[in-house]
């Protein structure tokens, strides 16, 4: 049973593969293997050639988040016609503030929880480009480094895979229209 049901799943994959075209699947994959290999690279160039800088968290931002999926008890959680209500929380975002070059520079954590993530006045790892403070980042909010290589690894290999069956495509294209013409 188990069996037929997943030939039966492979078999309608391959007709919806079919009906998008090889080219379309192909540029796809394509596509997002540039996509995914750009971010993973740019985050490993990030890494390796990064200022670091101590900041040190001047305050929190604080932001209400409105959870739209939970109903609130009693009356206050019916769905009827007019305002509708949701539960709200706090949430904070660190403030570092750094210098460089005796200029003073903040950047914004991209961590929101309930709690503070980086007590105020707690020092911070701030990376950025060299020459470039604006662009700066949280160290422990950059993604990990092998994580960063295996994406490149994955991504590489799939715009090779991808590159690869577009220029078989191309191949065999190119010989169906020899045959047509030699036949015509």
């Amino acid at each position: 049973m188990a069996r037929a049901f997943l030939r039966e799943g492979w078999r309608l994959a391959l007709k919806g593969l079919h009906l998008l075209g090889s080219r379309t699947v192909v540029g796809l994959g394509l596509l997002l293997a540039v996509m995914t290999g750009a971010n993973a690279a740019g985050n490993l160039w990030l890494v390796f050639t990064a200022v670091t800088v101590d900041g040190v968290v001047v305050r929190q931002l604080e932001e209400l988040s409105a959870d739209w999926r939970e109903q609130l008890p009693g009356p206050l959680g019916t769905s009827a016609a007019g305002i509708q209500t949701a539960a709200a929380e706090r949430l904070y975002r660190a403030v570092v503030e750094f210098q460089d070059g005796g200029k003073s520079y903040e950047v914004v954590a991209n961590a929101r929880a309930t709690v503070h993530l980086y007590p105020l006045g707690s020092k911070v790892d701030v990376v950025f480009p060299p020459g470039k403070p604006a662009r700066a980042r949280l160290r422990p909010e950059l993604p990990d480094l092998w994580m960063q290589a295996g994406l490149l690894l994955v991504a590489t290999l799939v715009g090779a895979g991808s590159g690869y069956t577009w220029w078989k495509l191309a191949l065999r294209r190119a010989a169906r229209r020899r045959v047509v013409k030699q036949a015509g």
